[in-house]
């Protein structure tokens, strides 16, 4: 099967935007804010970016309404039924587009790869957790002064088994989907984007809680994922040369 073109990558992108305004997953503006990350992001780094980030965009906001009504009995439901205005795509895609364009001026589409593809698993990854971590039958815990307490599902930083395994799958399928659209090439740096994921989502879980944590505010939290993801990717996409 060839590879899709550039106008048929920006064509579904439209399209995803509209699904996004048409379901209420996002207003019009946030709608419209995605298709120009999309749009960075396809010129940047070439049709395979859209994969990786349709994936995140529609997957996310899937994970956001399944078991909204238990979420909501639990006070764990994001607010406004999960609705995204343009802030969340801010704080979630700000970091990944500006690699995309920093990639299209540079020519370094490969290296910095791996960077949008970690910045889009750790977005997944704490998206995967926040919403389905609420709807698994154990315990959640957080950091206190060091030590693990027992904190309610929905409290920042709170972290169970269901959680961190969908943390962890929502990091890897990110990766799966780079892959599978040519984006990245060979499964060690997949991995390693999917592990950058993971491990940005469950940095962000330790801080929190803590005074650092409260100053940065939930898309200041979302922000600091984006960041930390974004490096480790930088790390791995130079080192390694955007080598398998």
């Amino acid at each position: 099967m060839r590879p899709i073109t550039t106008i048929e990558a920006l064509v579904l992108a439209a399209c995803g935007a509209v699904v996004v305004a048409f379901t209420k997953q996002g207003s019009v503006l946030a709608a419209a804010s995605g298709m120009v990350v999309a749009a960075a992001s396809i010129v940047g780094l070439g049709p395979a970016a859209l994969a990786p980030l349709a994936l995140f965009v529609l997957g996310g906001g899937t994970l956001t309404k399944f078991g909204s009504a238990r979420k909501r009995t639990m006070a764990a439901a994001e607010p406004n039924e999960g609705k995204r205005g343009a802030r969340h795509v801010a704080a979630k895609l700000a970091i990944p587009a500006l690699v995309a364009v920093v990639a299209g001026l540079t020519g370094l589409t490969r290296e910095l790869s791996v960077a949008f593809t970690a910045a889009l698993a750790g977005a997944l990854a704490d998206t995967a957790g926040t919403e389905i971590g609420p709807l698994g039958r154990g315990a959640a815990y957080g950091l206190q002064g060091g030590r693990l307490v027992r904190r309610p599902h929905g409290f920042a930083g709170a972290v169970s088994v269901a959680g961190l395994t969908a943390t962890a799958a929502g990091g890897m399928a990110v990766a799966v989907a780079a892959i599978a659209s040519g984006l990245i090439h060979g499964v060690g740096l997949a991995a390693f984007a999917a592990t950058a994921g993971f491990g940005a989502a469950l940095f962000e879980s330790f801080i929190a809680g803590s005074a650092f944590g409260r100053a940065l505010g939930h898309f200041g939290r979302n922000v600091f994922v984006s960041a930390v993801a974004t490096a480790l990717g930088l790390v791995a996409g130079f080192s390694m040369g955007g080598k398998p």
